[in-house]
């Protein structure tokens, strides 16, 4: 059986707000009936980490049944709190929810590094069941 290697890379330039908006934005970026929960996000970011990614100021931690990320569940309670979304778990982000994702995205300085997270973070969600 081969196995995919995933080069190591030393800390990601790009902040991790600009990550977790993101993610977030590839996970809720249709109308799926499932929605993802911070747990869910937690576990992109967690099989982002295995494929080199990493995040100077992400918590991550595994946790029974899943992953946990304080930093996802505090930025999607941002969210909330500025009526940017309506649910947070699952996590449902309103339209201009999705526009303040995408403005803190574009913002990011480090377009290539973007782009590759991007791709990867695609490739993750065509890989997971359909609730992320």
């Amino acid at each position: 059986m081969a196995t995919q290697a995933y080069p190591v890379h030393a800390y990601s330039s790009i902040d991790s707000t600009a990550a977790i908006a993101l993610v977030l934005e590839r996970a809720t970026a249709d109308e799926r009936r499932d929605r993802p929960f911070v747990r869910d996000v937690s576990g992109v970011f967690f099989e982002l980490k295995r494929r080199g990614f990493k995040f100077r100021d992400l918590g991550l931690r595994k946790i029974p049944g899943g992953y946990y990320s304080e930093d996802v569940e505090g930025f999607v309670g941002q969210l909330l709190s500025m009526g940017y979304a309506t649910q947070r778990s699952p996590i449902k982000l309103t339209k201009h929810g999705n526009e303040f994702c995408d403005t803190i995205i574009d913002r990011q300085g480090n377009k290539e590094e973007m782009a590759r997270l991007r791709d990867e973070v695609d490739r993750i969600m065509q890989q997971v069941p359909a609730s992320v």
